[in-house]
């Protein structure tokens, strides 16, 4: 029986709507991992749809406490899967720095989908109950921040 993998850092690359959590829940599943989704936390914490004034502070917040989350269980040698989205290259260096300086693997995959695509299904998703509501201005803010994958930017395959 070969040696189990080392915990490994799984993080998903995706604009509003790509499929991050889907893909996020299959790994799961089948690594199995500890998933962490900062939108479930938020909703948890303050609510489906924060204003402005609580929404920045409370994603720093929430980003630092699954950050110390998944640093424990790492160590308790489990992979994690961070359902982020990691959408400026800044991020995605950030993240590829903290794998590093901890000496754990990271994988990062990259979901892209068609903007029409992804708008029908966030208005899916917003009527669920217990979402992260995504007004379409809010889309349309948050698109003018999205920085995709760079020529050349290391990423790994959709498994």
């Amino acid at each position: 029986m070969p040696p189990p993998a080392p915990p490994t850092i799984h993080a998903i690359h995706g604009f509003i709507g790509a499929g991050k959590t889907t893909l996020s829940c299959q790994l799961e599943t089948q690594l199995p991992a500890l998933r962490l989704n900062s939108d479930e936390w938020m909703v948890q914490l303050y609510g489906p749809d924060p204003p402005e004034e609580v929404f920045r502070p409370g994603i720093a917040r929430v980003n630092a406490l699954l950050r110390q989350l998944a640093e424990r269980a790492l160590h308790l040698g489990l992979h994690v899967v961070l359902d982020d989205g990691y959408w400026t290259r800044a991020s995605r260096d950030g993240l590829r720095s903290w794998a590093a300086g901890l000496g754990v693997p990271l994988k990062l995959y990259a979901l892209t989908l068609p903007e029409a695509e992804a708008r029908r299904r966030i208005q899916e998703r917003n009527a669920q109950p217990g979402s992260l509501y995504i007004a379409p201005e809010t889309y349309e803010l948050f698109r003018q921040s999205f920085e995709p994958l760079q020529q050349g930017e290391p990423h790994d395959p959709l498994p």
